[in-house]
């Protein structure tokens, strides 16, 4: 219920605010932003954790701070204001991002630029695209290429190349005439376009494709696992995940497997695996052995000691052991994030702590994770923001 880049919204003024709201327990504290976007009707304005109006509901859309910047709304142009809730880039685009390591992606005249947190143009509004920042580096599409600008918006590798993805480990695989190979950030060809396609370095290997086949090689070009696979994941914990006449299983770096035996399968994290074996799932460890029997209808990766398994149609969550240690009783659950998962109940999303505890009960629509202390929830084809108190910073 969240994601990596995203957009929105403020501005100034006070008013009195009168909500009812039902007050709950909290297990983690998290430090709550100092200013809560706040919504009356179809208007946006800001609250303080103290649930008193602080920017007067004036906007279209107000969002969080991210980096001392806001995003705003006004009519169908976004602009940004301060922690002293002064504007500080005026309303000019049609879509902009929140500031992340002082910049921010916009959209005006049908192509994407960078600002800095002063308004100031760093990357001109010129590409069809622009990715996120990797070792320096943000990649860019324009006139139907692709290059890399630095974060200074100057494009030190020209899009020239037919695909690109993202920079890793300081290479960034790349296409041109119609095959892939890796570029470091020098735009030096490092291993040589050969391949029908390419996967992103990732613990110093990266997945290249061949004749239909997917291989391993290292970072200097050597093939170390042969070309004998149908599909590959990236490495994850020193194993990659790999299928082969339509059964999963892994592969270490220097290419001793765990026998592709399984319907399905899901990364290493936290020394264990999901995979599917006659249709249950269970775990297994990285010597293949399994570790938690199957017997669930689906389980996901662990996180902190903690991962979602579905036993028939219902949800809960297991320790590495295999215990539980929240009920399979859910509709549909997400994963804890600063001390809370989302979980459905009948048609509605609510919050639980790790103990299993009822924190903020089961009435919205869809829910987003927790961050800076408040989460996103839809309700009535509207959405708003809640604290973890379980205060609703709307008002219809």
């Amino acid at each position: 219920m969240t994601r990596i880049f995203w957009a929105l919204y403020l501005q100034m003024g006070f008013a009195s605010l009168f909500i009812s709201f039902e007050l709950m327990a909290q297990t983690q504290e998290t430090a709550i932003t100092e200013f809560i976007p706040y919504r009356k009707g179809d208007k946006w304005g800001y609250a303080n954790p103290s649930q008193k109006i602080v920017v007067s509901i004036d906007y279209d859309e107000t969002s969080p701070f991210f980096e001392g910047r806001a995003r705003v709304k006004s009519g169908v142009l976004y602009g940004y204001i301060d922690t002293r809730l002064k504007e500080v880039v005026p309303y000019r685009y049609y879509y902009a991002t929140h500031f992340e390591n002082n910049l921010a992606k916009i959209y005006i005249n049908g192509r994407y630029g960078l600002i800095n947190a002063e308004g100031k143009e760093v990357a001109r509004p010129i590409y069809e695209d622009i990715s996120f920042f990797a070792n320096g580096l943000a990649r860019v599409k324009r006139e139907g290429f692709y290059g890399f600008i630095n974060a200074e918006g100057e494009e030190i590798i020209p899009a020239n190349f037919q695909e690109a993805g993202d920079f890793s480990e300081g290479k960034a695989a790349v296409k041109a005439e119609g095959y892939w190979g890796f570029i470091d950030t020098d735009n030096q060809e490092i291993i040589r376009l050969k391949y029908d396609f390419a996967l992103p370095f990732r613990e110093g290997r990266a997945g290249v494709k061949l004749d239909g086949r997917w291989g391993f090689v290292d970072e200097q070009g050597n093939l170390v696992i042969p070309h004998r696979y149908f599909a590959i994941e990236s490495f994850f914990e020193g194993m990659a995940r790999a299928e082969r006449n339509g059964y999963w299983g892994f592969t270490d770096a220097e290419g001793k497997e765990i026998l592709p035996i399984y319907e399905a399968a899901i990364s290493f994290s936290e020394g264990l695996a999901p995979v599917e074996k006659n249709g249950q799932w269970g775990y297994i460890n990285k010597m293949g052995l399994m570790s938690i029997s199957p017997q669930f209808s689906y389980a996901g990766r662990f996180k902190e000691g903690i991962a979602k398994v579905k036993k028939g149609n219902l949800w809960g969550y297991i320790d590495l052991r295999g215990n539980e240690v929240i009920g399979v009783r859910y509709e549909r659950i997400g994963n804890f994030v600063e001390g809370l998962a989302s979980v459905k109940i009948g048609n509605k999303w609510g919050f639980i702590d790790r103990a299993g505890n009822m924190m903020i009960n089961a009435r919205y629509d869809s829910v987003d994770d927790f961050n800076q202390g408040i989460a996103r929830i839809f309700v009535n084809q509207k959405y708003g923001y809640i604290d973890k108190k379980g205060f609703e910073y709307f008002r219809d």
